[in-house]
């Protein structure tokens, strides 16, 4: 994972969270859709997923405020059979409706093993691992997803068909936090292009393409993306883009990404319900505790004892935003200065203090 420079400011995390929820309180969101969201955004940010993180502030404010998200939605769960639950988000913010997923899902798994929860009319609910990671501190081992709006090409193809369409797994660990997968099915995420374009920083080669469909490094050119595998191997990609889509849509009674409405606007008025799909398990119920400990810290300790190349060291899932986790306990979280700009308009249009930049001398 590539970290920019995306400095504007530091802000501590445990004030950054308080300010993120006072701001969607005043939009007029509730409070449990205003405290999932800011959990959430900070989490994000806090492990180091700055696209998926506080910088989405104002996307959200956008939908919110133009009428296409429910500030305050009723959440109906439907009990479908022993070991599925469905969740009907009422076209509320997708981080409350995945949340809430994560728990019912939770609570049947420690009956029955496996849980599988579906959501339908959705919305964005941001970085997907913040919810299979809420599953696997709690000691379940879960499978996230969800799709959204075109923005990546198919394999060969020139123009958006998939989402980026991101599959997440976490599994706790003992002694540390959970090891967690996160990743979009696409070469990076769309967020990340649009991050590039708030730092001015060119993408990397064969990562995402211009109207014309020819692969370019100029993020303001770029009007989609490639899938993982790039290039040569994007077939990989495109498969596992196509598996998230059903997913998260037929499973769901959703539209699969190409039929869904573009996330940025210009239309803020009107949902686009989407669908996520949840796997979790209760690794007690497949071996004991102790046994399955051993076998994870096993796994671990052999995985990053492996020879590395010069330069490298061989690292599990989440090992690096673990270690910048660490470190921005220490620094505060880096707010890109775009966002930063709209804090601090959000801070005087309700009359909210900002948080203190901690990176000032």
């Amino acid at each position: 994972m590539s970290l920019e420079k995306i400095d504007g400011a530091r802000i501590a995390a445990r004030d950054l969270q308080p300010f993120v929820e006072s701001v969607f309180r005043a939009a007029g969101t509730d409070q449990p859709s205003a405290a999932a969201v800011s959990t959430a955004l900070v989490d994000a940010s806090s492990r180091a997923f700055d696209t998926h993180g506080v910088r989405l502030v104002p996307f959200y404010m956008q939908g919110l405020e133009g009428g296409r998200i429910n500030r305050a939605p009723t959440l109906t769960v439907t009990r479908k059979a022993p070991s599925i639950v469905h969740i009907d988000a009422d076209d509320g913010l997708g981080h409350l409706a995945s949340y809430r997923a994560i728990e019912e899902a939770s609570r049947i798994a420690a009956e029955t093993g496996v849980a599988v929860a579906t959501v339908g009319r959705s919305s964005h609910h941001g970085a997907t691992g913040c919810y299979t990671r809420f599953a696997a501190l709690s000691g379940f081992a879960a499978l996230g997803m969800t799709h959204a709006d075109s923005a990546v090409i198919p394999y060969g193809g020139t123009s958006a068909f998939f989402g980026t369409n991101p599959i997440s797994f976490a599994v706790p660990a003992p002694g540390e936090d959970p090891i967690l997968l996160d990743m979009a099915t696409s070469a990076i995420p769309f967020n990340r292009v649009e991050l590039r374009r708030a730092t001015g920083t060119p993408l990397p080669p064969e990562i995402a393409v211009d109207k014309t469909g020819a692969f370019t490094t100029d993020a303001n050119a770029a009007v989609a993306v490639g899938p993982v595998g790039g290039a040569t191997f994007g077939y990989k990609g495109s498969g596992l883009a196509s598996m998230v889509d059903l997913l998260c849509s037929a499973f769901t009674g959703m539209g699969h990404g190409r039929t869904l409405s573009a996330f940025g606007g210009p239309d803020w008025s009107k949902p686009i319900p989407i669908g996520h799909f949840f796997i979790v398990m209760s690794p007690a119920l497949f071996q004991t505790l102790a046994v399955f400990d051993e076998r994870i810290a096993s796994f671990l300790t052999d995985l990053r004892a492996q020879p590395a190349k010069p330069g490298f060291e061989v690292q599990a899932p989440g090992d690096l935003e673990k270690a910048e986790a660490k470190r921005r306990e220490t620094t505060g979280l880096p707010i890109d200065p775009v966002t930063w700009a709209a804090f601090n308009a959000y801070a005087a249009r309700f009359g909210i203090p900002l948080p203190r930049d901690v990176g000032e001398a």
